[in-house]
């Protein structure tokens, strides 16, 4: 059997995306001015309405466009947000963000799960597992927008020399080199004051608030794998969420009660 390496093609909606905003930076457009429309993109682009779409939701996620039924899409504001804006609905686009950034590893050391860290991950104290403590960078951030602190089960610390040197998901390492399938991923976020050691890490003020995301990877067998807390100044990060409905609710009842 092959394995095939992962792709890092930038998507299609991105290049359109660097495109604009080269555009944009160099005075193509003023703030109120009218952008091309849809239609308008897919023809200079040759794509579908769906990756034109992806393009304008990034451009908006960064504050730099505005789109209202019936008015178009306007031009807001020459400079993105500061703050690198995190917008995830699918493991597939978890791997994007992966590569669309980068690690830089400040330290890693094998350790044994206490009662604490054996709670967080779901495994029995002792288990052995590689902690890695990195800042998080995108291109288009002047600091680190992120301390990450990954654990990865001892079974696969094979992986962690690549931390860092490839821009690949930890997930997507460990599922090429061992065989291991993601059943499931959880997700904690919460508001938290940041400790003296973010603090250092990311060059903020002492005393300011950040966001700590939680997540776990699961495998088939239903175990944790890999953990990743990931500690966001609040002035550097913004997570962005959009949610569908996946299917039109019950019919059968037609009223509610008061």
């Amino acid at each position: 059997m092959i394995a095939h390496a992962p792709s890092t093609e930038i998507p299609r909606y991105q290049e359109i995306v660097s495109i604009l905003l080269k555009e944009i930076d160099g005075g193509a457009y003023r703030v109120g001015d009218r952008m091309p429309t849809e239609f308008d993109l897919c023809a200079r682009f040759d794509v579908s309405r769906h990756t034109v779409r992806e393009a304008l939701r990034k451009l908006e996620d960064m504050g730099l466009i505005s789109r209202r039924p019936g008015a178009g899409t306007v031009l807001a504001a020459t400079t993105p947000d500061s703050r690198y804006i995190n917008s995830i609905s699918s493991l597939d686009e978890l791997m994007q963000y992966a590569s669309a950034t980068r690690l830089e590893v400040l330290r890693s050391e094998p350790i044994e799960a206490d009662a604490g860290l054996a709670a967080l991950l779901d495994c029995e104290p002792g288990t052995p597992w590689v902690r890695v403590d990195a800042q998080r960078w995108a291109a288009d951030t002047r600091m680190p927008f992120c301390l990450t602190i990954l654990y990865v089960r001892g079974d696969f610390a094979d992986i962690v020399p690549k931390v860092g040197r490839e821009q690949v998901a930890v997930y997507r390492m460990i599922e090429e080199s061992h065989g291991v399938t993601v059943r499931e991923v959880t997700q904690d976020i919460e508001g938290v004051v940041l400790d003296a050691d973010t603090i250092a890490a990311l060059g903020v003020p002492s005393g300011s608030a950040g966001l700590r995301i939680t997540r776990l990877y699961l495998g088939a067998d239903g175990q944790v794998f890999e953990g990743a807390i990931n500690i966001h100044p609040a002035d550097r990060f913004r997570y962005s969420m959009r949610l569908q409905r996946q299917s039109d609710p019950p019919s059968g009842r037609k009223g509610t009660r008061s």
